[in-house]
């Protein structure tokens, strides 16, 4: 039995913002110029999966939380976990819909 989820997540820049370091200073500056350059600004989305008798864990960051994302990311799951011993998933639950 296994349980996926996904967690969206704000995106930080390189350096962290300005409340870290203060407008002025370099990071803030590079950080600025690293979103002019096209930096990706948003959030990303954490596709993660437990195992519910070993509590092993698998985690990807992927750019969207739609249906076809997320049965790539459990076809992927399932094949790390099957590396790793569990090689019969007898259900998936989930508290995120169909």
């Amino acid at each position: 039995m296994v349980h996926p989820d996904v967690k969206k997540v704000g995106r930080i820049p390189d350096g962290g913002r300005c409340r870290v370091h203060g407008r002025d200073s370099d990071q803030h500056k590079a950080a600025d110029r690293a979103k002019t350059a096209g930096a990706k600004a948003g959030y990303v989305y954490l596709h993660s999966i437990v195992d519910g008798f070993s509590r092993l864990a698998y985690t990807e960051p992927l750019a969207d939380e739609k249906g076809e994302t997320a049965a790539t990311f459990l076809a992927r799951a399932k094949a790390w976990l099957a590396a790793h011993g569990i090689t019969h998933i007898h259900r998936v639950i989930t508290d995120n819909g169909a």
